[in-house]
């Protein structure tokens, strides 16, 4: 492979930028001193520090998975957490600054400007290919039983790069996890059913706004809500393809027999659309999800405000169920009574996350003993469970989370509570386990429901983790900025009827070289699927 170089690094800006990362990666949270023997291999680690973790900790060697680890390895581990909110940021001044610690964990494929492809090229992070036989055993023997796994890790060339976070091995349960949610009691008390179709949603939504469900005698019920995962509508319509997935279309990048396509250029778009305006003309759509306010959002539900959303199984919906108020999911819409639906929200295996090794580690086999760790039999109890007798207990050969983490005294949510035990509420380098699913992610009966109900979707048009060249990169870097800032402001405009003209709208993407865009996106698609 042709190798590229990030830019003359004796340049002055090079040097300010070495200088001012040298005065700031003190800020980073680090993890406490911790007494080792004279001979303990050290190793930086460079992770985000999860919320959920950060509820009990300030450094992930605090968790009793990594405390288990460290000690069973006689390795200390360095955390290098960044500040929040800041973690792209200190990301970037780490890589241009080339102050690299020994182990990166991130999302290679959509955050570093070409991918794990330029990363390897840039020798910020090497390839593992050479030495996972050696030192990685347990990795070596998961993909050889997992190729559907390996196929998503590695790059066109067949390249591995980190080690992968992984949603376990059954997508069924570990890759569903967001999707419509309704009250209920409020569908009971307006004889209402629960809605299957596009028209039954309009009808609902009408019903609540209008009707009173609330029964405060106020006009303030908003029908549907946005609560998570996006800055802008157009990508929580995306993620989870709700309602836009009704005409089996994203709103953004899918295929359709192998063919790639862009959703606004497909002719069922400006059905969508005009669905969407007369949502929002007629007052069923919550208007605060144009500043996309988390808070608000949820404490409007919270104040028997909003009817119905789409969110989370377990951030969400197990938060109002906690709250004793009935939650229920429901399918994802169709646009005919007995339909399948196309499209819904699924996740990949792999959660796009790895765990990297860098150029500046001088121990690589003990970096990759340690990554290794997570997919052996005890690395995947510890960071799935934690420490039994304490975060689980075995009865009769099954594993079963104890009471401190169900019901914890201190009232921390269970992720939370596990959080100071294992990984498996933040993800990493290992694959989650099953039981983690069904006892936190669906504690209530309603939950295992929404699973079941958001599970049936084909989703066969979801394009994989895919893997760009260089050039390739460059180019849609520069299409797809354009296309995107412009595609944010259009999408606000469409929905709330502030604008009509799709036609200019789509001609405009296209003189914005969108066409350009998908040509790439099927390249790379082809590629994938060549892989092996």
């Amino acid at each position: 492979m042709r190798r590229v170089k990030l830019g003359n690094r004796i340049s002055l800006l090079a040097i300010a930028i070495v200088f001012v990362f040298s005065s700031i990666f003190p800020s980073f949270v680090s993890s406490p001193s911790v007494a080792y023997a004279k001979s303990t291999t050290t190793l930086t680690y460079f992770v985000r520090l999860d919320p959920k973790v950060a509820t009990s900790y300030n450094s992930y060697s605090q968790i009793a998975a990594y405390q288990l680890l460290q000690k069973k390895l006689g390795v200390k581990l360095v955390f290098k957490h960044p500040p929040v909110g800041g973690e792209t940021d200190q990301f970037n001044l780490m890589v241009a600054s080339r102050q690299l610690t020994d182990i990166i964990e991130w999302n290679w494929i959509d955050n570093y400007p070409g991918g794990p492809v330029k990363a390897m090229l840039d020798k910020i992070i090497i390839r593992l290919n050479d030495y996972i036989p050696k030192y990685a055993p347990n990795l070596n023997k998961y993909l050889q039983q997992h190729p559907d796994i390996k196929k998503l890790i590695v790059t066109d060339d067949g390249d591995i790069y980190g080690f992968p976070a992984l949603r376990g091995t059954n997508p069924k349960i570990a890759c569903v996890y967001y999707g419509p949610q309704i009250r209920a009691d409020w569908l009971k008390k307006l004889g209402l059913k629960e809605p299957e179709t596009v028209d039954d949603w309009y009808k609902v939504l009408k019903a609540f706004v209008t009707k009173d469900p609330n029964g405060n005698g106020k006009k303030d019920e908003r029908g549907f809500s946005i609560l998570r995962n996006a800055s802008n509508p157009r990508y929580a319509f995306d993620y989870s393809s709700f309602l836009v997935g009704a005409w089996g279309i994203k709103t953004d990048f899918f295929q359709v027999n192998g063919r790639v396509k862009f959703g606004p250029l497909e002719p069922q778009f400006k059905e969508f659309v005009a669905t969407l305006q007369k949502w929002w003309k007629e007052g069923l759509i919550d208007p605060d999800i144009l500043t996309m306010n988390q808070k608000v959002i949820k404490a409007n539900v919270q104040n028997d405000i909003i009817g119905s959303w789409i969110g989370l199984l377990s951030g969400d919906m197990g938060f109002f169920l906690n709250l004793k108020k009935d939650v229920i999911a429901t399918k994802f819409p169709v646009l005919k009574k007995g339909d399948y639906p196309l499209l819904g929200q699924a996740e990949s295996l792999f959660s796009r996350t790895s765990a990297a090794i860098t150029t500046a580690c001088k121990d690589i086999p003990t970096a990759m003993k340690v990554l290794d760790w997570g997919y052996s039999k005890e690395g995947f109890a510890a960071f799935n469970y934690g420490v039994e007798g304490k975060s689980y207990v075995v009865k009769n050969g099954k594993v079963y989370y104890t009471d401190e983490i169900l019901k914890n005294p201190k009232g921390l949510s269970a992720a939370e509570a596990l959080a100071k035990y294992a990984r498996a509420s933040i993800s990493g380098p290992f694959a989650q386990a099953d039981e983690y699913y069904y006892q936190i992610q669906m504690m209530y009966p309603q939950q295992k429901e929404a699973v079941e109900k958001w599970g049936q979707v084909k989703n066969d048009r979801v394009l994989p983790p895919l893997s760009f060249t260089d050039d390739e990169s460059k180019r849609l870097a520069n299409i797809m900025n354009t296309v995107n800032t412009y595609y944010d402001e259009m999408f606000l405009k469409l929905m709330t009827g502030k604008s009509t003209n799709v036609d200019a709208f789509v001609k405009t993407l296209k003189r914005m070289n969108i066409d350009q865009a998908i040509k790439i996106y099927q390249a790379a698609y082809e590629r994938y699927k060549k892989r092996k």
